[in-house]
C-alpha cells in the first residue's frame, strides 16, 4: 500500500483504493475497475452498506460526514434525504463542486469617478491658462525709457535762456457791464435787472421800460403767465411791468424772465413752468400807434389785447385771447375760448381760429365787415337782431354776410365748438 497519491501526493488510508483528492487509482484498482454495489430494495437511505474500496467510521455501516468543512454557502443534504449512488461512472470521473457559486465582479464606480474629477480638472486648467494668456495680450503695459544726458560736449553751443513770463493784464472792474452791453447790442437774451424790484408780501414786482424805433417790433414768448398788452397814445416806449406771485423770495428770483433787444425791436422769454410755486404775469404798455408789430404766445396762459391799432400775430396752446383792436389781426387757439370785439369799420383783415373751444364776436355799433362764420362740428349761434341766418354744412354751420355794405373780411372759425354771434 502506498502513503502518498503518486498523482498529486496527498496521504492515502489503509485499505483506500482511490485518492480522495484527485481520484487516481492506488493499490488494488490500479488496472482494475471497483466492485459496484447496489443497495436492496428495502434498505433505508441515509445508511449505506460499505462500499468497497471505502474506509467505514464504524462498523455497521452508518452514515458518514465529508472530510473537508461545511460552509455556509454550500448546498448540504439533509440526513433524512435519500442519496442516489453513482451506477456505471467510476468514482472521480465527474469533479465535485467544491465552493459556492461564483462571485459577480465588484462595480468600478470608483474609477468612473476619478476619471470625471481629472476631466474637469484638466479643463479648468486649460480655461485658466487661456484667461491668463488673454489677458497678457490685451494690457500690455507701455515701456518708458529713461535716457541719461551728460554735460554738453566742449564746443558744444549753449541752450538759449528761457523767456520771463510776462504780467498778467490788470482786469478792468467794469468787464462784466462791457460784456453785458456786448451781448445786449448782439441782441442775446438776458435776465431782467431785478435790483430795483419791489418786494411786497407774496409779490415780487419789476418794471422795465424798452425805447422802440419807428415801426418796432415787440415779442412776448411765454411758457406759462398771463399776457395784457394795451396801447396808450403817451408814449413811444414799451413799459413792461412782471409780477411774480407765490413761494419764497428765492424762488421768486430764481423764476427768470428774459428780454433780448435788437434793431427789429425787443423779444421778452418768459421761462417760469407751469405748476411751480411762482406764477408770473406780464403788463405791457405799447404805442397805440406807430409799432410796426404785436407778436405774442403762451403755452399756458390767457392773453388780452385792447385799444390797439397795430397787427396783431397770437398764438396760444392752451388758454383764452380776448381782442379789441382796428389793425390786422391772426388769432390761433389749440385748446380754449376767443372773444373778438369789433366795431366800425376796419381797413385790416381779422382772422380768428379755435381748435378746441367756443368762438364769440361782439359787433358793436354799425359795423361794416364782410363775415364769415363758421364751426366744421358745431353750430353758429346768431342774435335775432342781426339779419344773420346760418346754413347747415355737413356736420357743422356756417354764416356768410355783408353788413353795414361790407367792408374788411372778419373770418372766424372753430372745428370741435360752437361760434355766437351777438349785437
Amino acid at each position: 500500500m502506498q502513503e502518498s497519491c503518486p498523482n498529486c501526493g496527498a496521504e492515502l488510508y489503509g485499505g483506500q483504493q482511490f485518492c480522495r483528492r484527485c481520484g487516481t487509482p492506488v493499490g488494488s484498482a490500479v488496472g482494475g475497475e471497483a466492485p459496484t454495489q447496489l443497495f436492496g430494495a428495502g434498505a433505508q437511505a441515509g445508511v449505506a452498506a460499505p462500499l468497497a474500496g471505502t474506509s467505514p467510521l464504524g462498523a455497521g455501516g452508518g452514515p458518514t460526514d465529508s472530510v473537508a468543512g461545511q460552509r455556509p454557502t454550500e448546498y448540504h443534504p439533509q440526513a433524512s434525504q435519500p442519496t442516489t449512488a453513482l451506477v456505471g461512472e467510476p468514482f472521480g470521473s465527474r469533479p465535485l463542486a467544491v465552493g459556492g457559486p461564483p462571485r459577480p465582479a465588484p462595480k468600478r464606480r470608483g474609477l468612473w469617478v476619478a476619471a470625471l474629477l481629472a476631466v474637469f480638472v484638466l479643463g479648468a486648467g486649460l480655461a485658466s491658462a487661456a484667461a491668463f494668456l488673454w489677458w497678457r495680450a490685451t494690457h500690455a503695459g507701455t515701456v518708458i525709457r529713461v535716457v541719461k544726458t551728460g554735460p554738453p560736449p566742449p564746443g558744444a553751443p549753449a541752450p538759449p535762456d528761457v523767456p520771463p513770463i510776462p504780467d498778467m493784464p490788470e482786469i478792468p472792474s467794469d468787464l462784466g457791464q462791457r460784456i453785458q452791453e456786448a451781448l445786449k447790442a448782439h441782441g442775446v437774451p438776458l435776465p431782467l435787472d431785478e435790483s430795483g424790484a419791489v418786494v411786497s408780501g407774496d409779490d415780487t414786482t419789476i418794471t422795465r421800460t424798452f425805447n422802440l424805433d419807428s415801426d418796432g417790433s415787440f415779442a412776448a414768448h411765454v411758457v406759462a403767465g398771463n399776457v395784457t398788452v394795451v396801447g396808450s397814445e403817451d408814449t413811444d416806449a414799451a413799459v413792461v411791468k412782471v409780477v411774480k406771485h407765490g413761494g419764497s423770495v428765492q424762488e421768486r428770483a430764481a423764476a427768470r424772465v428774459l428780454a433780448a433787444e435788437s434793431e427789429e425791436g425787443v423779444t421778452l422769454f418768459g421761462a417760469a413752468a407751469p405748476g411751480g410755486p411762482v406764477s408770473v404775469s406780464y403788463e405791457i404798455t405799447v404805442p397805440r400807434k406807430g409799432l410796426g408789430k404785436l407778436q405774442l404766445s403762451t403755452q399756458k396762459g390767457d392773453i388780452k389785447i385792447s385799444e390797439f391799432d397795430g397787427d396783431v400775430d397770437l398764438n396760444v396752446a392752451n388758454g383764452s385771447v380776448n381782442v379789441s383792436s382796428n389793425g390786422a389781426v391772426h388769432s390761433r387757439v389749440v385748446n380754449g375760448k376767443t372773444s373778438v370785439t369789433y366795431a366800425g369799420r376796419h381797413e385790416e383783415a381779422q382772422e380768428f381760429s379755435v381748435v378746441n373751444g367756443d368762438l364769440e364776436v361782439s359787433l358793436n355799433g354799425e359795423p361794416e365787415v364782410d363775415l364769415t362764420a363758421a364751426s366744421t362740428n358745431g353750430h353758429v349761434e346768431v342774435d335775432a337782431a342781426l339779419p344773420l341766418k346760418a346754413d347747415r354744412r355737413g356736420s357743422g354751420q356756417k354764416v356768410e354776410a355783408e353788413l353795414g355794405g361790407g367792408g374788411a373780411p372778419l373770418n372766424v372759425k372753430v372745428v370741435n365748438g360752437n361760434v355766437r354771434i351777438r349785437k
